[in-house]
């Protein structure tokens, strides 16, 4: 058994798909370093409710960005030819664009409705960033949309360099932009100004080879014809992707809603410090793994092996990466980060369960949009979220070990779920 396991792993890093992997992922370790560096500066310009109101402003950031595009960008690999797959892009992107700007009309009337009043009595300091929302907001999800999108055609082309740089640049601009405008009168937004100047730098950096096709097509006059038939043709992905990833969202947000309402911004800072520290690096390890899965899943001749492989190399990155941190004691995140921030290496101890299992799967989901089987995803998800508001009700008044703990252990279950509809999902669509 241990000899198999051995001749699967030296195939596996000798193979294209491992060196794409490794390329991508790379830059992603980069792009990680550049903030954990600077992060005891971080901690000592900003405060825990800093952190706090960056988490929920690139929550809703996400929640805009992935509902505006009806996530046509996933689809982007999958037509044969480039053109099509261009023309899906340019679909995405003038809806993107569109529901950007409803939604700063949106939020701009609703300002001027709700200004006079006093927002259920919160404290006036926070309705110091609202007005600033009305503007940010739009513009992050415009950036982030546009970043999906690019990122799936460079996929496509297995641009896997550029796709890497994207991500060392963002980190290259946003933290050491926040920290210099710690010291402006920007500071208030600082951490969220430094992630959209990032993100839109990363956007350039992956522009040009879209644009080289889409000149192609733009000057034929089907071209809006072509997009509405290839909408339809990949209509499950907005059937059925689009809430999925909705839902997703809210699944994976929720803890930040129930730590703001029950614990306040302070404790959602030091939990979002926790996820930068360990959930975010590893959620965008495992997505670049994802991306690349997903594109060789196209071109596979034996899909069931690559799965499996897959999930075992993910396996033994996992256990390397989460393991270490239930070793570093308390003192240690007290020294680097400040007395403030000293229950930071507790929260993550509680949240690995999660992390591990949901790297390991997440990487094997496409399976599931590949086979067009997207209604699985859209049932597993309501099931993960109906599931998950009932145990935060039933242990509503608990303290805060008691909810990650439970919320860890749960998100574990449902993510290890996950994995064998999709392994049972190929499985099918190879008998075909």
């Amino acid at each position: 058994m241990l000899g198999r396991v051995k001749n699967i792993f030296y195939e596996l890093i000798n193979s294209t798909y491992f060196k794409n992997i490794f390329l991508l992922t790379s830059g992603v370790g980069i792009s990680q370093f550049i903030p954990f560096l600077l992060l005891p500066l971080l901690t000592r310009f900003f405060s825990p409710t800093d952190f706090g109101v960056l988490a929920v402003f690139m929550a809703t950031v996400q929640l805009l960005a992935i509902s505006s595009t009806f996530r046509l960008e996933m689809a982007v690999v999958l037509p044969t030819n480039h053109d099509d797959a261009a023309i899906l892009c340019f679909r995405a992107f003038y809806t993107l664009v569109a529901f950007s700007v409803f939604f700063f009309v949106l939020f701009f009337t609703l300002w001027k409705i709700i200004k006079p009043m006093d927002i259920m009595g919160v404290n006036v300091i926070y309705q110091n960033y609202l007005p600033h929302f009305i503007y940010l907001v739009p513009i992050g999800a415009l950036l982030l949309g546009t970043y999906n999108i690019l990122y799936s055609w460079n996929n496509r082309l297995e641009l896997y360099k550029n796709m890497s740089l994207s991500h060392i640049t963002h980190s290259f601009f946003s933290t050491p932009l926040a920290i210099a405008l710690s010291c402006s009168p920007f500071k208030l937004f600082g951490l969220i100004l430094g992630q959209l100047i990032g993100r839109f730098f990363a956007c350039v950096l992956l522009f040009s080879d879209l644009c080289k096709t889409l000149q192609l097509v733009y000057n034929e006059k089907s071209l809006f014809e072509r997009s509405r038939l290839l909408a339809e043709k990949y209509r499950k992905f907005i059937v059925f992707e689009t809430p999925h990833s909705i839902l997703n969202f809210f699944s994976q947000k929720m803890i930040i809603a129930v730590f703001t309402l029950f614990f306040g911004f302070f404790t959602v800072g030091i939990f979002d410090l926790a996820d930068k520290i360990i959930g975010k690096p590893l959620g965008i390890i495992s997505n670049s793994f994802k991306t690349v899965f997903y594109k060789r899943l196209t071109t596979a001749k034996d899909k069931i092996t690559i799965f499996k492989k897959s999930v075992l190399l993910m396996t033994l990155i996992s256990i390397s990466l989460t393991l270490p941190f239930y070793f570093i004691p308390p003192s240690v995140f007290d020294f680097l980060l400040g007395s403030e921030w000293v229950e930071t290496g507790k929260y993550i101890q509680l949240i690995c369960p999660l992390l591990f299992s949901k790297f390991i799967f997440n990487v094997v989901t496409p399976t599931i949009s590949y086979t067009l089987q997207n209604h699985y995803l859209l049932i597993w998800q309501v099931i993960y979220l109906v599931f998950l508001i009932i145990l935060f009700y039933l242990i509503q008044g608990s303290g805060v070990d008691v909810v990650l703990i439970v919320y860890a252990l749960f998100g574990s279950f449902m993510y290890v779920l996950l994995g064998f509809i999709s392994f049972f999902v190929l499985k099918k669509f190879n008998r075909k």
